[in-house]
């Protein structure tokens, strides 16, 4: 989509990972296998990039408390450092689960293009054959009406509604669409 750092992201294998996982939650969807709960692929490797966001950042704000020599910044740093992490750790979860739903959701974009026999416009250009097969037999207003819920489930986790509930309940009514 033009952003080169998302691009040098999904070149690491946490990326590949990453698409990984979406292309196995829309297969999943297609194939009538949700109740497999193919989203907590999404919900782990968000959970993990949390987690290390918020173990980075309190190394580095107990690094700066710990270079000040004064004891009160140093007890003041580890309440602060333990804020900090919380913070950057959810704020990088999110991020992380929003960038798997826009993955999921370009995934159905690039499914419609593919059943309507453009595949030409496909964001994916390096899984055309993939989202051929995957687009077989299916209804590109059905993968378009998929895109449209998966932008609505990301809006959703933009005002804190539980992420795994969100996931799930989308994934059924992807399910619902495009098997």
């Amino acid at each position: 989509g033009g952003d080169a750092d998302v691009a040098a992201y999904l070149l690491t294998d946490a990326g590949w990972k990453l698409r990984a996982g979406v292309e196995s939650c829309l297969r999943a969807a297609r194939g009538g296998r949700v109740g497999e709960g193919p989203w907590r692929v999404l919900l782990e490797g968000a959970e993990h990039a949390g987690a290390e966001a918020a173990e980075r950042t309190e190394e580095a704000v107990l690094a700066d408390a710990e270079a000040s020599g004064d004891p009160k910044a140093k007890s003041r740093g580890r309440r602060d450092a333990a804020e900090a992490a919380k913070r950057a750790g959810r704020r990088q979860r999110t991020e992380s689960l929003d960038l798997g739903l826009a993955l999921c959701g370009m995934w159905a974009r690039d499914l419609a293009a593919v059943a309507e026999g453009l595949p030409e416009l496909a964001y994916n250009v390096d899984r055309v054959d993939e989202l051929s097969a995957d687009a077989g037999g299916l209804d590109p207003v059905a993968a378009r009406k998929a895109g449209e819920r998966i932008l609505d489930t990301r809006a959703r986790l933009r005002v804190n509604v539980s992420e795994e509930l969100a996931l799930e309940s989308l994934f059924y009514r992807l399910e619902d669409l495009l098997s």
